[in-house]
Parts: C-alpha cells; structure tokens; sequence
C-alpha cells in the first residue's frame, strides 16, 4: 500500500516535468500571419510587409449571412537596409509576437527579384514554423497595395492563392511553386526556378503569367499561352487550351493532358542535343451549331494542332535559352545520364549551345458533342 501511496505521488510530481512543447502562448498574445512580402523601398531600401487576419474571419460567412468585417486583414511593414532591420520595424510596430505557422503566401516584388534572392532564402529558413509548402509568388503591382486591397471575394491573399493552386483547372494556366520546390532547385543548381506572377485586376488578384530565373535571380517573364506551353512540356494531368485554325476560326479543348519524355545525347564535339518528344491529348468542346466531325477533319485538327504546340515549344525553348533559363530541368537530365561529365562543365555556357529536336503527338479522345 505504501508503495503505491509512493508510486502516485512521484507520478503526480512527475506529470509538470512531461510536457512536450515548451513553446506556449496565449492565442491572444498571437498575431496570426497570412502572408507576407519582400520588395525595394526608397532609396533602395529593403521593405518587408505582413498580412495579418482579423481573429473571427478566418471562415468565410455562411450564405445568406452577412460578412461583419469590412476587411478580413490587415498590412504591417517596414523598410531597413537590410531584411533583418525591416523585420525589426514591423516587430516593434505591433505588441504581439507573429507567427508564421498558418502563412499560405510569400509575395516577392519583380524588382526585388531581380536581385540575389538567396540572402530572403537565408532568412525565410530561419523564421520558426514557415509551412515548407507554402505558395512563392511574384508580383509587378505595389506588394503594399496588393495586400491591403479588398478583393471581391473579400479573401486574404494567402487565402486566395491557396484556393488557386488547389483548383485542378487551373494548373496550366499557373504553376503552383512551394517554397521548399525553390530551394531544392536552388540547391542542386542543376535547373532554374519558375515563380507564378500575381498582380491587382478588376478589384481582384489575378494570376498574370511566370517569372523565370536564372541562378539566383529573375531574368524574364512568360505571357499566360508560354505559361501553358511551360506546363505542357513538363506534364499536366488537366487544363484548356485553343487552338487557331483559321481566319475566325478557334478549337477549344479541355481536359488537356500532356506527359514529355526528354532524352539527350553528346556528340563528338561535345555539342549536347535533347530529344523533346511531347504526347498530348484532350477533348473537343461542344461545337456551335451543333454538328458531327468526321473522321478527315478530325485527324485534320489533330495534324494542326500537334504543328501548333510544336511550334510554341520550339519558341519558348529559344526563348528561354536567350534567356539562360532552364526552369525545364534539362541540366537534371544531364546531371543522372552523364554524372561524370556533369561535374567538369559549366552548364550556363553549355546550355546556350544546346539542340532541340521537338516531335509532338496530339490526339482529341472525345469530341465533346452531345448525342
């Protein structure tokens, strides 16, 4: 009995001491992030901002009730010469202690961009509990004025971006990045990094095309239609494309799907050339007046359509080639078939040099016509 007695009371003295998480606050004592941002203030100032949620407003008002918020955040920001100091401004703004663990967004200015980004890298790593798989953006609009504005939706931006790259529809039309996607390419320094472009349209945000890299920094950006080619060359599982087939005369297909097998050889000379060999395919949708294809013309716009799309590849390669860009991979490709040649050459002055040889297959599974 006196054991027992024993037993519970060293248990009972124990159970304070057995707490596994010593990082405890009070919620209150909490402002909760949403997103943040990254951009150059005046004079070259580095400006840093946060979005920060209205408790209460996380869940969006049921139908048929009223939102009781006219904003569902708000903006603090700094500007240092540095990322520390303009963190250190916001911080000594705001009386609580921020955290990071619920953020969906970082938002860089293109200008900011342009500069060495790895420094912001250093820095995000070192921000407790950022999610690795939070959404990387860039934007051409104010970061200021893009995060204080009330959308339509009356979303917080982190909340908006998170809805888009969840929507399967829209995947050819922007390609979700994370964050740890960024520094993982980064890191092998075998491939650039390609960050969707975000900006302010008809009261709203509006996903505007892609911001490609080379090495550490921005050097270009793709139009939404390279945007959907990016995606086609390296695999999308759902989209829409058109297709032009003449003097007012377009396709539209949905359920685009597309899968890229990309082989590369070395010649003699040492010239490497890639073998781009794309399959895509999708369904033609409902034809106004309705009417039947027939087979001819069925392979007709299938034959114009793989010329389309080859064409469009062939461009966005040169392209991104002038731009010594390889959001692609083609240098991982390189890096697993040729692992010793990889590591004596400098891929930025190989790939310049490098062919391409695009062969395209399109094939229209369904017509889309109702019977």
């Amino acid at each position: 009995m006196f054991r027992r007695v024993l037993a519970l009371i060293v248990i009972t003295l124990l159970v304070p001491l057995l707490v596994g998480c010593w990082d405890v606050q009070e919620v209150n004592r909490r402002g909760i992030a949403n997103a943040v941002f990254f951009g150059l203030g005046n004079p070259k100032k580095v400006k840093m901002g946060i979005a920060l949620v209205v408790p209460g407003t996380q869940v969006p008002p049921n139908v048929g009730t009223l939102q009781q918020f006219e904003k569902r955040n708000f903006v603090l920001s700094g500007e240092g010469d540095s990322i520390v100091e303009a963190w250190a401004q916001i911080q000594s703004n705001v009386e609580r202690d921020i955290f990071f663990g619920q953020i969906r967004a970082i938002v860089l200015s293109d200008k900011f961009a342009r500069e060495n980004i790895n420094d912001l890298l250093d820095f995000i790593g070192r921000i407790p509990l950022v999610p690795p798989k939070t959404k990387v953006l860039i934007t051409k609009t104010d970061p200021v004025k893009l995060f204080d504005m009330k959308n339509n939706a009356n979303d917080p931006i982190g909340n908006y971006v998170d809805f888009f790259a969840q929507s399967p529809f829209k995947r050819s039309f922007a390609i979700p990045v994370d964050l740890w996607k960024v520094n993982s390419i980064i890191d092998k320094k075998a491939g650039d990094i390609y960050i969707p472009m975000i900006e302010q349209s008809q009261n709203n945000y509006k996903i505007a095309g892609t911001a490609v890299f080379s090495r550490n920094r921005m050097v270009g950006e793709l139009s939404m239609d390279e945007t959907q080619t990016l995606a086609t060359i390296r695999g999308t599982d759902v989209g829409y494309q058109t297709f032009p087939m003449g003097e007012n005369n377009y396709k539209a297909f949905k359920n685009v799907r597309s899968k890229t097998d990309i082989t590369t050889k070395v010649s003699s000379e040492g010239i490497l050339t890639f073998d781009v060999k794309s399959k895509i395919q999708g369904i033609l949708v409902e034809n106004v007046p309705h009417r039947e294809i027939l087979l001819k013309e069925k392979k007709e716009i299938e034959k114009q359509g793989e010329m389309l799309i080859k064409r469009k590849i062939e461009n966005l390669l040169a392209k991104l080639q002038g731009l010594d860009s390889d959001p692609v991979g083609f240098g991982d490709k390189v890096r697993i078939e040729y692992p010793g040649q990889w590591k004596n050459i400098d891929w930025y002055k190989v790939y310049p040099g490098a062919k391409f040889n695009v062969e395209t297959k399109f094939t229209i599974k369904e017509t889309g016509l109702f019977r």
